[in-house]
Formats: structure tokens, C-alpha cells, sequence
């Protein structure tokens, strides 16, 4: 019986942490907070690449247009429509200035 409500309150315990702040959190509406909200699980915390390739030094590579319609449309492994297309610009302009 001891081993059912321990069972049942570290049920408790997940269930809560799912409905928890995450789903009511606002959405970032800057360059660096989207980054981290929609890219940083594969692109990583400093732009580095984990599962995604680096997206360090992008200017170089791309014009801004150009990783805007990345981000938009996906690219390889990477799906898009991630970010809408005005949070897909703000993004495009973060990653230029980095």
C-alpha cells in the first residue's frame, strides 16, 4: 500500500510540472529569447551546432533573406515553420549580428 502512494504522488509531481508555467509562459518576441525558445535544442546555446549544424559567423554565409527563407521553409533535417514569418526575421537579424 506504502509503495502505491509513492507511486501516486510522484505522479502527482510529473502531471503538475507539465501544466506548470512552460504552458502559459509568453513567447519571446527578441532575437536571442527566440533563438532559444524555437533553435537552440539542435543549433546550441552558443550557436555551436549539436544535431544542427553551427550557425556562427551566418553573415559571411547568407544574406539575411537568405536564412530568413531557411528558417521558414527548413532545410534538410531541419523542419520549418517553426517561427512565424515576423519571429523568423528577428531571428534573421540576430544571427547576422552575431
Amino acid at each position: 500500500m506504502k509503495q502505491l502512494w509513492i507511486i501516486f504522488a510522484l505522479a502527482l509531481l510529473v502531471l503538475t510540472g507539465c501544466s506548470s508555467e512552460t504552458a502559459t509562459a509568453e513567447r519571446p518576441t527578441d532575437g536571442e529569447g527566440l533563438y532559444k525558445f524555437g533553435c537552440l535544442s539542435c543549433h546550441g546555446e552558443n550557436l555551436e551546432g549539436t544535431v544542427g549544424p553551427p550557425v556562427t559567423n551566418m553573415k559571411a554565409k547568407y544574406s539575411e533573406e537568405e536564412i530568413m527563407k531557411l528558417i521558414n521553409d527548413g532545410v534538410g533535417m531541419m523542419p520549418g515553420g517553426l517561427l512565424s514569418e515576423e519571429e523568423a526575421k528577428t531571428v534573421s537579424k540576430w544571427l547576422i549580428e552575431k
